[in-house]
């Protein structure tokens, strides 16, 4: 579990000049600065007359994380983030709250073992964090951090027991501030030794092509993945059978660019970020997927 503090949030204000007219914007980031929730929370509830909608939004968010810092604070001290929870949904649904709080749902949803909430937190941390107009370049999470969203949304889909979407908001992306996220694993789902698609391997699939038309990439390459049950030789040619069978769907539904299959079979089985948290039949299903990467030069 990795939660991030946000600090110095007056000298980045201060360097922007589209806040300058906006007072009530410096105050809040002022009070969240000096460790005063109480009057963050009072500043964003009263009148912002000279304030423009992105402004005020802005408002909210600052505040939102005062009170966001003073859980990590908490859980730093050994406080358990779970008991947290009822509080961040609250952040979440009356603040538009910014990505950091939306990561810590997908923590909290993880180590329960809810991999659906989890998906759709992380997912939805990750697009909020590429938002360049509410999460200014000091709010938003480094290229590392950013790669990291993108892994445990992924992860958090390979593991749920239900389709999870590749975008909660807008269209389907590649890229979040300029870092390359080319490489899309989905968990389409295959009736078992075969490459044809169960009902959640369907939607899976639909999903894929919807987010293909979001990008319009040139040419995709599907890499199939098996999990270690059987020979080897069998599982290499399953896994080219069941990228063969996603391409030749793709297509049918309307992708027009050009596309390759590979088949790995079990020989790169999925690298989860702490394996000891699955059983074997949850981390089989992770390692049975099929990797898109997307080539769009």
């Amino acid at each position: 579990m990795k939660i991030v503090v946000v600090t110095s949030l007056l000298a980045l204000f201060a360097a922007g000049p589209a806040f300058a007219a906006c007072d009530v914007l410096t105050q809040v980031a002022e009070a969240t600065n000096a460790g005063n929730e109480a009057l963050a929370k009072q500043i964003a509830g009263g009148q912002a007359p000279d304030c423009t909608a992105d402004d005020k939004a802005m408002i909210n968010r600052v505040a939102a994380l005062a009170s966001f810092n003073r859980i990590v604070g908490a859980v730093g001290q050994g406080a358990n983030l779970a008991d947290f929870e009822p509080e961040l949904e609250t952040i979440r649904t009356s603040n538009a709250a910014p990505w950091q709080v939306l990561d810590a749902l997908g923590d909290i949803n993880r180590d329960r073992r809810n991999y659906e909430a989890a998906a759709r937190y992380y997912q939805l941390a990750l697009e909020d964090a590429s938002n360049e107009v509410l999460t200014p370049g000091w709010m938003a999470p480094d290229a590392k951090y950013i790669a990291r969203l993108d892994r445990m949304a992924t992860e958090m889909r390979l593991a749920a027991p239900r389709p999870v979407k590749l975008a909660m908001r807008g269209g389907c992306k590649i890229s979040y501030r300029g870092v390359s996220l080319k490489k899309k694993s989905t968990p389409v789902r295959y009736v078992f030794g075969t490459a044809e698609f169960t009902p959640q391997g369907l939607e899976s699939a639909k999903d894929l092509s919807e987010c293909l038309k979001s990008v319009k990439p040139k040419a995709i390459t599907l890499i199939g993945h098996t999990d270690p049950i059987g020979g080897a030789e069998a599982n290499r040619a399953l896994s080219l059978a069941r990228a063969e069978a996603l391409g030749q769907y793709l297509a049918a539904e309307g992708y027009a660019g050009e596309w390759k299959t590979v088949g790995k079979g079990e020989d790169e089985p999925f690298k989860a970020d702490d394996a000891s948290a699955y059983d074997e039949e949850t981390l089989n299903q992770m390692h049975r997927r099929v990797e898109v990467d997307v080539e769009t030069e």
